[in-house]
């Protein structure tokens, strides 16, 4: 095992590989050592070569839950020959470190090798987030239809909006379906700024703010998932509580895709629990197909220092 910094490009490639639906960029894992102080990462080598990529964290948004976040993507080439049960006591030697008890992990459903990984060592699913996909080039232009006193701005055009778009997603984050039972927040004001509002996925200019006056009541981010190959990532959508129900979250998502079709990107990923009725209820309104479902996993440390 040798530290991810060693090859970024390689822990990039990687996950990739393993994750086949969520693509990794260098730029994005450079900006996770950055902005997370408690995120580690590693390459495992077999011969010599990188075959392998854990990391261990916090739990973004969800810091004090019992859980950390881990991360054991293991080639297919490469399985079956202790490298996955390498990375495996490595995070966790990291998340005892700070002070966690279990760890949170990801596993595509279509990657029946991971889940087998997993389950041999006691971990047991404990939410399903439902993939989907919009491939760009035949996609009609949707309209955009709001509320009379509503009008959608970018944080490119208004940057003042910020504090706004924070206050909205304390608001709204609460609300997302998550286990461990600690609800989801978007950090201090300065986190959530450096984090979501900054880096290389970040795109001000498809940032959309829903606005009454100087009142933000709504925001849907579109985000890279690969700039090279023109994919964007629905990286969050949310409106506050007392403007729910009004087609504000429809319209936003709507000024997303929009976004994409007259920037020449090829296709838009996301992904929602199977619990957040209202996300998927919005995103029954376009023409997205389904990915493979995405396993989040809770289990126990390594017993094996």
């Amino acid at each position: 095992m040798v530290a991810g910094a060693t090859d970024t490009s390689a822990a990039a490639r990687i996950r990739t590989a393993v994750w086949r639906w969520i693509l990794s960029e260098p730029e994005a894992i450079e900006h996770y050592r950055a902005t997370m102080p408690m995120f580690r990462d590693w390459l495992a080598l077999l011969d010599g070569e990188p075959v392998g990529v854990g990391a261990c964290s916090l739990l973004q948004g969800r810091e004090e839950d019992s859980a950390a976040l881990a991360v054991n993507c293991v080639l297919r080439d490469a399985r079956g020959k202790g490298v996955g049960t390498a990375i495996y006591r490595q995070v966790s030697a990291h998340a005892r470190s700070l002070g966690k008890s279990e760890l949170q992990s990801f596993v595509i459903a279509d990657d029946p090798g991971g889940s087998d990984f997993a389950e041999n060592r006691g971990f047991v699913v404990t939410s399903r987030t439902r993939g989907l996909r919009l491939v760009l080039d035949s996609c009609p232009r949707p309209p955009i239809e709001l509320p009379e006193e509503i009008e959608i701005a970018t944080l490119a055009e208004r940057p003042e909006l910020a504090q706004g778009v924070w206050e909205t997603a304390r608001e709204a984050m609460a609300d997302i379906p998550a286990d461990g039972g600690v609800p989801v927040s978007p950090g201090s004001f300065k986190e959530f700024s450096t984090r979501a509002l900054a880096g290389p996925k970040y795109i001000p200019e498809a940032t959309f703010v829903a606005v009454r006056g100087r009142e933000v009541v709504g925001y849907g981010q579109l985000a890279w998932m690969n700039r090279a190959a023109g994919f964007g990532d629905h990286a969050m959508l949310g409106v506050r509580r007392a403007w729910r129900g009004r087609g504000i979250a429809q319209a936003l998502k709507a000024a997303q895709i929009l976004w994409a079709l007259d920037n020449g990107l090829s296709e838009l990923r996301t992904g929602n629990d199977e619990h957040n009725a209202a996300a998927r209820a919005v995103n029954a309104n376009f023409p997205y197909t389904s990915l493979p479902d995405g396993l989040v996993y809770r289990g126990p440390l390594s017993a094996e220092p």
